[in-house]
């Protein structure tokens, strides 16, 4: 093969660090190719004077289908991608290239790297030899001699050890905080006699309050990347969080200590000489499959007691493996590097390292004191230069892997001009199917679009503008409390699906419901298609996805649903039509909805009383109070606490109005219920009592700002319709709803 495209998009600076080693592995597999790099600024900046590299294309924000289809009119032997987004695979695969990989995002096991897994899925293929990967496990920066000239000047004078602490990142759940780089700084000063370089991120003042208070701390001002990597070149050792520069710090050959909080360790933490420790492995709320489908990626906050797991892990901790890097060099394994050195190495010992013994958590199994300040001088760097590293060991035998990450059950779904979907569940689960819906009809405006919906749900029609006819019906066999006991509504139902002459029907559904109930009523009714989700076969449904994670949020596992049908999504988003309506009031407000269908998911009237009061009292904004006439009798203690701060709307508001008024509300507080998955759509800041009967990762929030609220208790996920123990996991008081309530509005 002599000419090689490899798309990565994914977006993330520290991705495309992940994806160098399959790139590297490629090129050196496949000598003397000419590879090209499709991938976004400023990611691109760290291939450049890279020598397996010859050509980097950069996609504009958004732009990405746009720039793959660009670089493809262009001819190439084999084209690899880590990208599946926007129809990138199937664009990939239509190609005219020789061969095509067009998924290397193939989820490893919770402790296989993502860039092993990448490496041993292009062995698999017969791409890369074992012996490239071996080579290139590690990615490589490399730099100029200008370029590394230039920090070695202004570095002259530091005395080593030289450590960085780097803290910024991209989001706050993944910092570790100022106090805690302070008291590591003190620790890493007190112990080991270093000298610190705290580099500037995206706020001079974060990075001021480190180095302040830490004597010999010099505060590096924000360059480049390349000036980033240049700095790191130079230093003994850097400590960051889970973020690109500890990646470009690990490329340039730094040792590194990084700092995981939300995603695994295991997955996405850098191999051996680097250290990567991971905050509260036990979380209850881990997803490690997909952390970005965890409560605290999309709201941005952590649903327990503390700001984020990173601030589980101790300054002290962090000392010890920065102590073990310093030791490497006093064990005399500097020979060892250099035999073997990635990009521009720092000097160590991959033999020590590996002899060093971390869980699987990144913690070490036994964790020695280290000496009290050891006379520590460690060499220079070494020079540029090829090298090999340990090896990887991929099975014999890795199983076959579609191209995209939906398989689905031949034969393929055809266009339908007819479609009908089944939802008949409460209204925010028909409120979830929004996306899956719109992508329907924008991949085929012509197809007529019926949703089957129970008398709750079909309320949510109203704001479903991709909904053209709605079926109102009490299924049999998904009754919210008890089964209707009328067999004959049933059939009745199969004579009306009949008449419409349906020729699909997509039934959706939680991971807990079953999709073969609904299929075969729509067999029963001479439906020629039937699409559902289910780890079960069965010839009631024609076509079966079946291997959707059961944690999946509801949206995308609506969505996973419709892509496989072949729709194309163009938007993840949940999204509803937004109506006026005149129950708006004229200044800002507050919105109080505390009900829910479901009595073990509803937090304590009177806490939310008092806690809405202290915020009307704050903010000197309104409380708007909604519910249905049923609500009446339990708000009056409720409303009574509010006094003159309440705006009495209940049970006089459509659900159009109630999306109205949440659309225009400061801020929402509420249970798990439909008014969250408003809110969710219209993007207003929300703070949701989340009980323990679900997992938050399947149902909370993915768009808007929002603290989820929740005591951690053994019996989370329950399911349970009531609650056994005295509803302890909502034992949350009214100032801690307070707290979080005036965080969202900046107050």
């Amino acid at each position: 093969m002599t000419r090689i495209l490899f798309i990565e998009l994914l977006g993330g600076l520290g991705d495309v660090l992940i994806a160098l080693p399959a790139i590297q592995a490629l090129a050196a597999s496949h000598a003397p190719a000419h590879v090209t790099v499709l991938t976004f600024a400023p990611g691109d900046q760290l291939l450049a004077h890279h020598p397996l590299v010859q050509q980097v294309w950069t996609a504009a924000p958004g732009q990405a289908r746009l720039a793959v289809a660009k670089v493809l009119q262009h001819s190439f032997d084999l084209v690899v991608t880590d990208t599946t987004y926007d129809g990138i695979a199937d664009l990939v695969a239509q190609s005219s290239a020789g061969r095509t990989v067009t998924n290397l995002w193939r989820s490893p096991p919770a402790e296989q790297l993502v860039s092993d897994r990448m490496l041993q899925i292009l062995q698999a293929e017969s791409l890369v030899t074992p012996e490239a990967a071996q080579a290139h496990r590690h990615p490589r920066l490399y730099l100029s001699e200008a370029e590394q000239t230039s920090v070695q000047t202004q570095l002259a004078s530091m005395p080593r050890p030289r450590i960085g602490l780097y803290a910024d990142a991209g989001m706050a759940i993944k910092q570790w905080s100022p106090d805690r780089f302070v008291a590591l700084g003190k620790l890493l000063q007190h112990r080991y006699d270093a000298h610190l370089v705290v580099p500037v991120g995206a706020s001079l003042e974060q990075a001021q309050t480190i180095a302040d208070p830490l004597e010999t701390a010099a505060l590096w001002p924000r360059g480049s990347l390349r000036e980033l990597a240049a700095l790191f070149a130079q230093l003994d050792c850097v400590v960051a969080g889970d973020t690109g520069p500890a990646r470009i710090a690990a490329a340039v050959g730094t040792p590194t200590i990084t700092l995981f909080g939300p995603s695994w360790a295991g997955r996405y933490g850098q191999p051996a000489p680097h250290y990567n420790l991971q905050g509260y492995p036990p979380c209850s709320e881990r997803n490690i499959a997909n952390f970005t489908e965890q409560p605290c990626w999309y709201s941005g906050t952590c649903p327990f007691p503390w700001d984020t797991c990173v601030s589980l892990i101790a300054p002290e901790a962090v000392a010890d493996a920065v102590g073990k890097v310093l030791g490497a060099w006093e064990r005399g394994s500097v020979g060892a590097w250099e035999r073997g050195s990635v990009g521009a190495l720092a000097s160590g010992s991959v033999g020590a390292w590996e002899r060093e013994s971390v869980d699987k958590h990144g913690l070490d199994k036994a964790q020695p004191s280290p000496p009290t300040r050891p006379p520590i001088h460690p060499p220079t760097h070494p020079p540029i230069h090829p090298s090999t590293h340990p090896p990887i060991h991929p099975p014999t035998h890795l199983p076959a892997y579609p191209s995209t990450h939906l398989p689905t059950h031949p034969p393929t779904w055809p266009a339908t001009r007819n479609l009908l979907l089944l939802r008949p569940d409460n209204i925010g689960d028909v409120l979830m199917t929004a996306p899956a819906l719109r992508a329907i009809k924008e991949t085929q405006p012509e197809t007529r679009v019926t949703l089957l919906a129970s008398p709750a749900g079909s309320l949510a029609a109203a704001v479903l503008p991709w909904v053209d006819e709605v079926i109102t019906h009490r299924t049999l066999w998904q009754a919210l409390d008890r089964p209707p006991g009328d067999l004959e509504q049933e059939w009745q139902l199969i004579e009306t699906l009949k008449a419409r002459q349906f020729d699909g029907a997509i039934a959706l559904t939680s991971f807990k419901q079953s999709p073969h109930p609904a299929a075969f009523i729509c067999q029963m009714a001479s439906i020629p298609l039937r699409l559902g989700a289910s780890k079960e076969t069965g010839e009631c449904l024609t076509h079966r996805l079946a291997n959707l994670p059961d944690d999946l949020h509801q949206v995308d596992r609506n969505l996973r649903l419709v892509e496989a049908a072949g729709y194309q999504v163009r938007d993840r988003h949940l999204s509803l039509a937004i109506p006026t309506s005149p129950h708006i009031p004229a200044q800002p407000y507050l919105l109080l909805n505390p009900w829910t269908s479901c009595p073990s998911r509803m937090y304590d009237l009177e806490r939310f009383a008092i806690a809405a009061r202290t915020l009307a009292e704050t903010t000197n904004w309104p409380v708007v109070v909604t519910g249905t006439d049923k609500n009446r009798a339990a708000a009056e203690p409720l409303l009574a606490t509010l006094g003159l701060h309440a705006i009495d709307l209940i049970g006089k508001t459509t659900l159009s109005d109630l999306v109205a008024l949440v659309a225009k509300a400061q801020l929402l507080l509420s249970n798990n219920t439909s008014t969250m998955h408003i809110a969710d759509a219209t993007q207003t800041p929300s703070v949701i009592l989340f009980a323990g009967t679900e997992l938050e990762r399947q149902w909370q929030p993915r768009q808007t700002r929002a603290h989820l609220l929740r005591r951690p208790t053994p019996c989370n996920p329950c399911y349970a319709f009531t609650c056994p123990y005295a509803m302890e996991c909502l034992d949350i008081p009214p100032t801690e709803v307070v707290t979080a309530a005036l965080s969202l509005l900046g107050t």
